[in-house]
């Protein structure tokens, strides 16, 4: 039930809006496109705005806090190469076995051997400033015999060493046994007596000393890092804003900062300890020392430490009043657009149909050469592309037609070829599989080497043109296949003039020649047979001959059989269906002139000759750019 009030508004609302109707009709179309333009580009351009100023400060908030990512890796990175050449430095003394001769003694016959070895140790510490100058660490020696060395130690000054006993009975001590090949990294505040050498060091590299001989801990190594070289990275990472850096152990302790109020602090909360531990790198807002701040962490992957960075949040306000002028222009920009829109459609939009008719009449009369000026993209635009396109697929099918015939006869010779190579293949590999049933690995593993460069040079070569050099290699690698195959039935031989070796042929043009020799020249061969194939120059042109003493043919029907296609027998020494594939295209990459031609050879054979020009300049894409990539 609608209470009277509402029964009383129904009809006012409805005549207002039969008022706001009849003045919307009454207005001219070009006030009724502006009035509708501005209506439907208000809300999207509100839209858009909030939607701007979401996605821009999301943005901007990811590309910063990557940013402070990578100082964080560089950071990291600088960390890691301190601890890379501690390696070498600690290796130094180490693997020395002079010290660890010395290190390794329990007692001296006299006090004089004893100062003998001290002074050897110092001048072992005294090179090490020469080799290593670049590097500017104390490094200390702590013997479980209770002689204790340092690089400091040069006998002008009295070093406080730290007590070795003690410093067992410290809780990262067990650790490190377990781990003693190793060097290990613990923070100062871990050791309150290797703090007594230096309250400077905010990190110690210690390593376990074992005699070279019978394997036994005889030392502590213990090389300091100072704060200061810490600060100095901590340093190359500062910006204008000034963020703050610290480092964290595994138990959640700082034991460094650029704020020295956090030093000797733990992470309180664990919701951060759980975001600082779940990833090995991240960000996420926090509150430090109760400022809202932007935390970003990377992991040391040596150490497992986290070194974190965090920044308060300011200076949002004034990026806050960036982003309103910036989409207050926005607004203002599409308002004006909506304004010019409303006029340009009033008034210009019949002139693209105007355009696109006559461009229609023209190519009616025969001329496909007119096309479509693109000005805009509406569907004024798409037409006149629309038209374009079919233009230029009448344009595109005529030349098809033109090029049908030739591309026809480009696949039929490609699926010759494609048919040669699945029957070639299971036999090669039943050849394989029988050599190394025989007992012959030696044979097997050539053969199986062999087809493999031949199945590379096939199936990975795109080039149509290749050098004979090329073909040879791999007919070479046939070549091998076939003698484990058909052990003792043939021999052969290639010899192929320097010059011609570079001379451009199509790929796979000799290799079928010389199967054909082998399946139906031996056929019924009883004596062993003889390939051989020979280059030379002849004028212009380079022929390659592929002879064999084979069973012989009639070399007048097989020449009639290549140029024409005719069949021959069986029983005669030839294959049609790959030499004729070879000839076809000699022909048709170099012309008429070259190709295959037959001879016999006295008393028994058949040589068949292989024409192609010595110089040629292969179609754009064909050999050059290939060529390049091999290089």
């Amino acid at each position: 039930m609608h209470s009277p009030m509402q029964r009383k508004q129904a009809p006012m609302r409805k005549k207002g809006i039969a008022i706001m109707k009849m003045k919307f009709r009454n207005l001219k179309i070009h006030q009724k496109i502006l009035f509708s333009n501005t209506i439907l580009f208000i809300i999207p351009c509100l839209i858009l705005s909030i939607c701007l100023f979401y996605f821009m400060q999301r943005k901007g908030n990811i590309q910063l806090n990557e940013s402070r990512l990578v100082i964080l890796r560089q950071i990291d990175e600088n960390l890691e190469d301190i601890f890379e050449e501690i390696v070498p430095f600690s290796n130094y003394f180490i693997c020395n076995t002079d010290i660890n001769k010395i290190i390794s003694r329990d007692s001296y016959p006299s006090g004089f051997q004893e100062m003998n070895a001290l002074k050897e140790i110092r001048n072992y510490f005294s090179n090490s400033r020469i080799i290593y100058s670049n590097l500017d660490y104390n490094i200390q020696i702590l013997g479980f015999n209770g002689k204790n060395y340092s690089l400091e130690d040069m006998g002008e000054t009295t070093i406080t060493y730290p007590d070795i006993e003690k410093i067992k009975k410290e809780s990262w001590y067990p650790a490190l046994q377990e781990c003693s090949s190793a060097i290990r990294y613990i923070p100062a505040y871990r050791s309150e007596e290797l703090q007594k050498a230096s309250q400077e060091s905010i990190i110690y590299a210690v390593k376990l000393i074992k005699n070279l001989n019978s394997g036994r801990e005889v030392a502590l190594l213990s090389i300091e890092i100072d704060q200061t070289l810490i600060q100095e990275l901590f340093a190359r990472g500062m910006n204008p804003h000034n963020p703050q850096f610290f480092i964290m152990d595994e138990t959640g302790k700082i034991f460094s900062s650029t704020q020295e109020d956090l030093v000797g602090k733990n992470i309180s909360l664990d919701t951060y300890i759980h975001k600082l531990t779940e990833n090995s790198y991240g960000y996420f807002p926090a509150r430090i020392n109760g400022v809202l701040s932007q935390v970003c962490f990377v992991t040391n992957r040596t150490t497992g430490w986290k070194l974190v960075m965090y920044d308060e949040q300011k200076g949002l306000g004034w990026a806050n009043n960036q982003m309103i002028i910036l989409i207050l222009s926005i607004s203002v920009l599409y308002l004006l657009l909506t304004v010019l829109m409303s006029f340009y459609n009033s008034k210009y939009i019949s002139t693209p149909v105007q355009k696109l008719k006559s461009d229609m009449d023209i190519a009616e009369k025969g001329n496909l050469s007119v096309r479509a000026t693109i000005e805009s993209e509406d569907e004024f635009g798409e037409l006149g592309k629309q038209f374009n396109s079919m233009l230029n697929t009448i344009e595109n099918l005529i030349t098809e037609l033109e090029e049908k015939e030739e591309e026809q006869r480009t696949l039929e010779l490609n699926a010759l070829q494609a048919q040669i190579n699945p029957h070639f293949l299971y036999n090669t590999l039943a050849s394989i599989r029988f050599l190394i049933e025989m007992d012959m690995p030696e044979k097997a593993d050539e053969s199986l080497v062999a087809l493999v460069k031949l199945l590379r040079r096939t199936f990975s070569e795109s080039r149509k043109l290749i050098t004979v050099k090329e073909e040879l290699s791999a007919v070479e690698n046939y070549l091998i296949l076939m003698c484990n195959r058909y052990q003792g039935t043939f021999e052969w031989d290639i010899s192929v003039e320097k010059e011609a070796e570079e001379c451009l042929i199509p790929r796979i043009s000799i290799q079928p020649l010389v199967e054909n020799s082998i399946s139906h020249g031996f056929c019924s061969k009883t004596e062993t047979g003889h390939i051989q194939i020979t280059g030379s120059i002849c004028g212009e042109d380079v022929i390659i001959r592929v002879i064999d003493d084979g069973i012989g043919g009639d070399s007048t029907k097989i020449q009639q059989m290549i140029d024409q296609g005719l069949g021959i027998r069986k029983t005669e020494q030839f294959n049609g269906v790959g030499v004729r594939n070879v000839h076809e295209r000699l022909r048709l990459f170099f012309g008429e002139h070259y190709g295959l031609s037959v001879s016999n050879i006295q008393p028994e054979g058949i040589c068949i000759n292989i024409r192609i020009p010595l110089h040629y300049i292969p179609e754009h894409g064909q050999y050059e750019k290939s060529k390049k990539e091999r290089l």
